[in-house]
């Protein structure tokens, strides 16, 4: 007798295969049985797949869920969605490592989260696991983290805007050991964020050095995503020269109209780069439309320090030359408008909701007057999206088979009243959006979509027993309707539920039955060396 028996399905295998008729039986949390012979099978439960397909659990495989589910454990955006694995860690931010004596600095760099920050910031993740455990948090989906490069250099050397000496590379290092020997599976950079902006080559590579030795991956937030992006480009591929390192490039993406339009540049530079031996990886979000916190609007020279740093910088000796340089960047209302306030945190209500160029209106000011009040009022702690990318260009991005899919967003719940402000529709919508784009452009058939967001990033992670419907595979499953999948978050209400996203099974648990979420709490938290 089986636990869970899918009958009449058509499974998308995740390894590209044309989708085929078959019934597929769960034991104990695996796949037990792929059966194409229509003979029976007796089941505790049995779902009726007809005229759905059924595919792997999507991997998202670049969140920022790293502690929502202690936030709120039902995480909602993302198992509706069908994402059965999060891979947290992302853009140099973790809540750990750290010796136990520098602590302190941990602290102060993972403030301002609705969670107790200085409880959760942990000597290492595997001390932060064990916290969140005995506070009784569990999660529907599956949990792997990379480890942040800004946590490391903000433990070693809190925000000192200045390379790295010897022994702070040595201790960096030292703590990227003990994470990567503990199961990490690899480094996420930071590089547009303080203090990752002030780091060189020398540092990145020595760290590099370490992810090789245990085969993981050195993900990155390149230093420039706009007019510098091939630059940026090929400082991850130096890091792989130096290291052997896998590199891997997150959120793909040609930011600024000026530099629009070099899709087929782009690609035939990392294409070449890989012809040369470089191992470098990438993926993206379908929208045109960034999201980060306020100061990352501001030249990369204000964060020396940090974020409040940046807010100070207004108020220094720097304000003549910073409003300079603002002014170059905020000349028209066009430009006010890509600049979007999700919410300041109560600290300035008259800013949420609305564009920079709205609330310069609003105050009669200037756009570069009414970006100032925002980032003083908040201290520099607001979140905003930018509307930087081309649609066509991301159309083109997307049509690539060597990028994957990754939301670059949080599990959050669907109730706009649990939220702050307008976050950006990624975090509720990005696989169905996906799949939804890629049937209405034709950008390829459902089993290279599919791929995408299932073997391809378990492969590119190195997880050996998901991401593929296989006998022996863990049973994490999305079965959903490919003609008619869509979210409808969008950027003016972003609390969309997805349509056409029907059960998702997570390590043989059902957490999703005909579009509502169940009490199964049965995710788990996956270590690289297990």
């Amino acid at each position: 007798m089986y636990d869970i028996l899918i009958k009449n399905g058509l499974l998308v295998d995740g390894l590209r295969s044309k989708p085929f008729l078959a019934n597929l039986a769960i034991k104990d949390g695996k796949i037990a049985k792929i059966d194409c012979s229509n003979s029976d099978i007796e089941a505790n439960i049995t779902i009726n797949a007809q005229g759905k397909h059924v595919a792997p659990g999507f991997i998202d495989i670049h969140t920022h869920s790293d502690v929502s589910f202690i936030e709120d454990g039902r995480c909602e955006s993302k198992i509706f969605q069908g994402v059965t694995t999060e891979v947290v860690g992302q853009c140099g931010s973790t809540f750990y490592p750290s010796s136990e004596e520098n602590l302190p600095n941990l602290r102060d760099y993972v403030r301002g989260r609705d969670i107790d920050t200085d409880y959760y910031a942990s000597t290492s993740f595997r001390d932060f696991i064990a916290k969140a455990k005995s506070k009784g948090h569990s999660l529907p989906n599956n949990w792997i983290t990379l480890i942040g490069h800004n946590a490391l250099r903000t433990s070693v050397m809190r925000f000192e805007g200045r390379t790295a000496t010897a022994n702070e590379i040595k201790q960096m290092v030292a703590l990227l050991e003990q994470e990567m020997a503990a199961g990490a599976w690899g480094l996420s950079l930071g590089l547009g964020y303080a203090p990752g902006i002030f780091s060189n080559i020398k540092e990145l590579a020595a760290l590099g050095q370490v992810v090789a030795k245990y085969d993981g991956m050195v993900a990155s937030h390149m230093r420039n995503q706009n007019d510098q992006v091939f630059e940026a480009l090929d400082e991850m591929f130096e890091i792989n020269r130096r290291s052997g390192a896998h590199v891997h490039i997150a959120h793909v993406k040609i930011g600024g109209k000026d530099n629009w339009g070099q899709v087929k540049k782009y690609m035939d530079f990392v294409h070449d780069a890989q012809a040369n031996g470089v191992n470098v990886t990438l993926d993206m979000y379908p929208y045109e439309a960034a999201s980060s916190g306020i100061t990352n609007v501001l030249p990369k020279w204000t964060l020396a320090g940090g974020i409040e740093a940046a807010a100070a910088c207004f108020n220094g000796p720097e304000r003549e030359r910073l409003i300079a340089e603002l002014s170059e960047k905020f000349v028209t209302d066009d430009d006010g408008n890509r600049v979007y306030i999700v919410t300041t945190g109560g600290r300035f209500p008259e800013a949420d909701d609305k564009t920079l160029t709205e609330l310069a209106k609003d105050l009669g000011v200037s756009i570069v007057e009414a970006l100032e009040q925002v980032v003083v009022k908040t201290n520099g702690h607001c979140r905003e999206i930018s509307f930087a990318m081309d649609p066509n260009d991301v159309l083109q991005f997307l049509s690539q088979m060597d990028i994957a899919i990754g939301s670059d967003g949080s599990s959050m719940p669907l109730d706009p009243k649990l939220n702050k402000g307008k976050p950006h529709p990624r975090n509720f919508g990005t696989f169905p959006r996906f799949l939804r784009l890629a049937r209405e452009h034709n950008l390829m058939p459902i089993e290279d979509a599919v791929y995408k967001i299932t073997g391809f990033s378990a492969g590119m992670m190195g997880i050996k027993n998901r991401g593929i419907l296989s006998e022996g595979y863990a049973a994490d499953i999305t079965i959903f309707d490919a003609d008619q999948v869509i979210d409808t978050a969008t950027y003016s209400n972003p609390f969309g539920k997805p349509i056409g996203i029907e059960h998702v099974i997570v390590n043989g648990q059902i957490v999703v039955q005909n579009g509502c979420e169940t009490k199964n709490r049965p995710g788990q938290f996956l270590f690289k060396n297990e």
